[in-house]
């Protein structure tokens, strides 16, 4: 049969056409797992990432390599791809794995990026291996590293990028940036996410024995990621390395860390998601206790600390808040020595000790384990090094000063005979708490001691992990200005820098609350740092006190002797008498956002939720009332249920079955307690805009509550003679300085209106 030329030409095409369907067919080696799946391009190793559809990261090829000399995994020769089934403590899946060869290098290196999808998790992990036909020396690996852009959130609403610190020294704050702007390199993990819909990127290294991990993200509006790397190797300010390179990983075989890869419902379960990954790996410093609460001589009396000062502190929380209910839940209050406790005589520590046992008390302590303040080069330590011995030298061979001090070597012999020295003194005097400050020094990049140490991470770990064995499970530890990660050696650290009693100090630090709030998956609490009610009003104090037990442990921090200031006294024994917020702190951990809030600001609104319960706390760092609404939805309520809906500072209730407008007092926080409505339960309700005055004995003030604004209020005696008057916007009145009796209270709001009471002081 004679085929017609044409018709010959257009079988050919289509032969043709085949072949080369069957040939890009072949070069794409694909696995699913759940609701991932990954696609390798078998002649490059570039990997496309997807779940449920949805193509997270194109093109992801890893790279590696010392300084700026760097090498990408398209260049390899040899490249193979294959996979197998896995079971690991982070669960059941595929692991995948894409391997090839350098050539015309020296020495060879067999490269591995291995990829562990889980068939019923929200992540992926992957990490790069490096395999040496002789020692390496390698400072940076990428296992995500991409240039194609993808759409991986809502194209209609607003989407960020969240700014972590690798620490919290130099009030650093968190910060979010949205799609379009320029990102700043984020520290161990970065998200992207989406403000509305709360979908959302969450991406971080979940191992943190040897590297310092960066991301690095570049977006366009709305919704675009053009590039994404996330890698090993960070070392910059913002490591507070500041020009010292990452330290080089020397050994035939080196790894990346492992990095998580999630795709979230919501932003704030993918950061609990990935915190919750890290303990997995490195579990938490176990505690046997219960939440601390106590005091630190840092807040008010810093440098003056001395023995009566510290005695008449622990007699004024016997009598005046432990007697009240104020203290952890097992009874326990902590009583803590800051720096300068060295102005004790020596006796002084076994006496002041004994006392805190007395009155129901553990004492504490502080110390900087890598922090030479001397800067002393010819002292000596305890096993006869001199200090310049044992100081960590940059790569020049200086040594590393940073915050006016010199940082000790972890690794070296005489730092950790200095160690070992003063926690054997303070078990010995019988502190159980300590305070570890200025952490930092001992994660600088260097030249250490151990040869078998290449990087500053590793380094502390050595010296940390010195420590937990030195003093085994007989003291709580407090980390203050230090790293996010390693989080395994402390059981509570600093969400923050250095705050005290005013509201911009409260609003710093809850800004570390609403994007570190995860953080107490890693470490057992946060800890918001001393609170302070001196110098400050009632509303301010108010603030501060509720940051801290939103946050995590609740260390006060005025001088409470006999020559404290009485205000600051009173309103620490006002404010911590409110057994309902002390039995919220003991039932909850740290508070999370409801909403992120824009640039470098804390939001407004915190929530958690114990049970059928959900604790809001709603924060007014202005001098403007602050107006928000309890969103049903967005705090998980149900709609058309009832709720009782009680404010633990004011003792205020309403029953609420939809969403309704709440008011804040000005530079004041507000604590509501909401949970179903028991059948017996019965309350006075006021609708939610009537405007109400009422007479608050615990801090002797006349307040008003409602929607409207108070410009001018009138009290009158018995005899109708007017004895307070206040003038311009504010929401309460002071009567403290009238004698007791009975009064007659007027406001008028900017309408005109009127709205008394009767009260009885």
């Amino acid at each position: 049969m004679l085929i017609p030329t044409k018709m010959k030409r257009l079988l050919l095409a289509i032969s043709c056409a085949l072949l080369a369907s069957t040939a890009m067919v072949a070069q794409e080696y694909s696995v699913e797992a759940g609701k991932w799946s990954i696609s390798v391009d078998q002649t490059t190793g570039k990997a496309t990432i997807a779940c449920d559809g949805v193509k997270l990261v194109t093109d992801n090829e890893a790279e590696w390599g010392l300084q700026n000399d760097r090498t990408t995994f398209s260049s390899l020769s040899d490249i193979k791809v294959s996979h197998k089934e896995i079971q690991d403590e982070l669960g059941t899946g595929i692991q995948l794995e894409v391997s090839g060869t350098t050539s015309g290098k020296t020495p060879t290196v067999v490269v591995t990026h291995f990829y562990c999808l889980y068939s019923d998790r929200d992540y992926i992990t992957t990490n790069v291996v490096l395999q040496g036909s002789d020692e390496l020396a390698i400072n940076y690996i990428a296992p995500i590293r991409t240039s194609t852009k993808a759409e991986i959130l809502d194209k209609d609403n607003i989407n960020y990028q969240l700014y972590v610190p690798f620490d919290n020294d130099e009030w650093v704050r968190y910060s979010t940036s949205k799609f379009g702007n320029t990102h700043s390199r984020t520290y161990e993990l970065g998200a992207l996410f989406n403000n509305t819909s709360r979908r959302a990127l969450v991406t971080g290294s979940i191992e943190h024995d040897t590297w310092k991990t960066g991301v690095d993200v570049t977006t366009q509006s709305p919704n675009v990621v053009t590039s994404l790397c996330v890698f090993n190797g960070a070392a910059d300010n913002g490591t507070r390395d500041k020009g010292e390179p990452h330290g080089a990983v020397k050994a035939r075989r080196v790894h990346s860390s492992k990095i998580m890869l999630g795709y979230f419902a919501d932003w704030r379960r993918g950061l609990e998601t990935y915190a919750d990954l890290c303990a997995t790996i490195h579990p938490r410093l176990p505690f046997k206790g219960t939440k601390p609460f106590g005091w630190n001589s840092w807040g008010v009396i810093q440098t003056k600390i001395n023995r009566t000062q510290a005695v008449e502190v622990s007699q004024y929380y016997a009598d005046s808040l432990q007697s009240k209910g104020w203290h952890s839940e097992d009874g326990v209050v902590y009583i803590g020595l800051d720096s300068y406790w060295d102005n004790f005589a020596y006796r002084d520590h076994s006496a002041f000790v004994r006392k805190c046992k007395e009155n129901g008390q553990k004492a504490g302590i502080y110390w900087t384990p890598f922090v030479d303040w001397s800067n002393d080069p010819n002292r000596t330590l305890p096993d006869g090094t001199k200090h310049s011995e044992a100081w960590l030298r940059d790569s020049n061979g200086n040594p590393w000063v940073r915050t006016g001090a010199t940082a000790f070597d972890p690794t070296h012999p005489g730092t950790l005979s200095r160690i070992k020295n003063q926690f054997e003194q303070f078990i010995k005097w019988g502190y159980e708490f300590v305070k570890l400050d200025f952490m930092i020094h001992g994660i600088l990049e260097g030249q250490h001691y151990d040869t078998n140490v290449h990087t500053g991470v590793q380094a502390y770990n050595q010296g940390m992990q010195y420590i937990i064995d030195l003093i085994g499970d007989t003291m709580f530890i407090n980390l203050s200005i230090a790293p996010l990660f390693p989080a395994h050696y402390a059981h509570s650290r600093r969400i923050a820098c250095d705050a005290y009693a005013s509201l911009d100090n409260s609003e710093y630090t809850l800004n570390s609350t609403a994007y570190g709030w995860w953080l107490d998956h890693c470490y057992t609490y946060n800890d918001a740092d001393n609170v302070v009610m001196k110098d400050q009003s009632l509303s301010v104090n108010r603030v501060r006190f509720t940051s801290s037990y939103i946050t995590g442990i609740v260390i006060l921090g005025d001088e409470l002797t006999s020559d404290g200031d009485a205000g600051a006294k009173e309103r620490v024994a006002q404010l911590g008498a409110n057994n309902e917020m002390v039995q919220m702190a003991h039932q909850t951990k740290a508070f999370y956002p409801v909403d992120a809030a824009d640039a470098y600001a804390a939001p407004n609104l915190f929530m958690y939720t114990v049970a059928d319960t959900t604790y809001l706390a709603a924060l007014n760092y202005t001098t403007q009332r602050y107006r928000f609404n309890v969103d049903f939805d967005r705090l998980g309520l149900t709609t058309g249920e009832e709720y009782v809906v009680r404010e633990l500072w004011t003792g205020d209730e309403i029953i609420a079955s939809e969403t309704y407008e709440a008011i804040v007092p000005r530079a004041d926080a507000a604590v509501y307690k909401i949970y179903p409505k028991p059948a017996n339960h019965s309350v006075n309700a006021l609708r939610y805009d009537d405007t109400r005055c009422y007479y608050d004995a615990l801090v002797e003030e006349v307040r008003t509550k409602g929607t409207c604004d108070v410009i001018e209020s009138y009290v009158y005696n018995t005899n109708g003679v007017c004895v307070a008057t206040v003038k311009g916007a504010h929401d309460s009145v002071s009567v403290r300085e009238l004698p007791s009796g009975v009064y007659l209270y007027r406001a008028v709001d900017a309408k005109g209106n009127n709205v008394k009471c009767k009260f009885v002081k």
